[in-house]
């Protein structure tokens, strides 16, 4: 098999339980009676783990090789979920009580998540770095990048199928899929031999580094909307169309299927038949991403938050792998395992302030995360065409 396709099966056995959790998430959050900024905080420090180590886990697999660095990135991730998972139950059966320390506990495990499954996004990128050229990369990240997609796709399905077990249900499916994904990479990744030899001095790279820096600002301003959006949307659908819980998890798990299906034709068909430089992939993805925003601005039905998310998908679809795509190209051979920790690190800082921002600010209006959304795009978009560097960070093979 491809390894591409065998690292994109080990981040899928991720992604899918990841979509598993975004429906549950929120309504569970309030069944524990804990408010909207506590759900986003269990997020925040999850994503301050990923800043800090996400790095680490690049330099590292430049001694260590990129396939250790992988799984031992999925074992993590089953271990933290599975242990927020029992401390959820715990909680809803008041075995664990106030719910102050219950909030902590779900903070302490959702840490070890971020912790450790940082290392997979960064060894995945610097492995398809490595054995990839020109076109062929940014099309390849695509594919790996296609993993959450997919993973939306699926994963509110499974979801729906072990929620009559109880609300926690899906969160311990969503801890036993990555093992499977540590199994096929196991027996089907091609271990190459590491870039540098224990002991060997690791490639330096600073976020504040000429080569990257607008890029990075650029991917970081993708993720801080996807954040935005991901950890405010089943509170928008709840009280936009005045649901249940369980209609909550339902409604929005059926727009991020959708969402997903969208994401995955992106990365899946137009990267292929496009063949764009990463720059004009973004000119493209990130005016769709600002016009998703807008429709959930206006929408008021499941029909347009359903499309808003849709378009979302495809916007975000393209930027993604072409940001990352992008920095590849920026950088020696040599630096790819330390770009790929630090993009992984730095653009996660979207995830750090966007769970809590985006939940703050929809305490005070549950307009004002995607109007902020909007806002951080726009400086993107600004940024992309106006600063010289980003016309330089591209595939020379496929120059536009």
């Amino acid at each position: 098999m491809n390894p591409v396709y065998v690292i994109f099966l080990g981040l899928f056995s991720v992604y899918i339980g990841q979509s598993i959790l975004a429906p549950v998430l929120p309504p569970l959050v309030r069944e524990l009676g804990l408010t909207e900024l506590q759900g986003g905080l269990i997020m925040t420090f999850s994503s301050i783990m990923w800043v800090i180590f996400s790095p680490m886990w690049g330099r590292r697999s430049e001694v260590w090789g990129r396939k250790p660095v992988f799984l031992l990135a999925l074992i993590g991730y089953a271990v933290g979920v599975g242990a927020f998972g029992l401390v959820m139950q715990l909680g809803l059966d008041q075995v664990i009580v106030p719910s102050l320390l219950v909030w902590l506990l779900l903070v302490g495990t959702r840490m070890i998540v971020g912790t450790v499954f940082s290392g997979a996004p960064p060894a995945a990128q610097a492995y398809v770095a490595d054995t990839t050229t020109g076109a062929d990369r940014t099309t390849a990240i695509g594919v790996i990048s296609a993993a959450s997609g997919v993973g939306t796709i699926l994963g509110p399905a499974l979801g729906a199928a072990v929620v009559g077990f109880g609300l926690v249900a899906p969160i311990f499916l969503s801890a036993l899929l990555p093992l499977a994904g540590v199994l096929v990479v196991a027996l089907l990744l091609p271990a190459a031999a590491p870039r540098m030899k224990r002991g060997q001095p690791l490639a330096q790279i600073r976020a504040r580094d000429t080569r990257l820096w607008p890029i990075l600002l650029i991917g970081t301003a993708i993720t801080t909307t996807m954040s935005l959006v991901q950890f405010t949307i089943a509170f928008y659908f709840q009280d936009r169309l005045q649901l249940t819980g369980p209609e909550t998890a339902q409604a929005v798990g059926t727009a991020l299927m959708a969402s997903g299906v969208a994401a995955l034709f992106a990365q899946f068909v137009l990267l292929r038949v496009l063949r764009w430089s990463s720059l004009s992939l973004l000119h493209l993805g990130l005016p769709l991403t600002l016009i998703s925003l807008l429709l959930l601005l206006v929408s008021s039905n499941f029909g347009l938050l359903a499309l808003a998310l849709i378009v979302n998908g495809l916007g975000t679809g393209l930027a993604v792998p072409s940001f990352r795509s992008a920095i590849t190209f920026a950088v020696e051979p040599h630096e790819q395992g330390a770009a790929a920790g630090l993009t992984s690190g730095v653009t996660g800082l979207g995830y750090v302030f966007g769970p809590a921002l985006g939940t703050g600010l929809y305490a005070v209006n549950l307009l004002l995360p995607y109007l902020f959304g909007i806002a951080v795009l726009v400086g993107g978009m600004a940024l992309l065409v106006i600063h010289p560097r980003t016309r330089v960070v591209r595939p020379q093979s496929v120059l536009s």
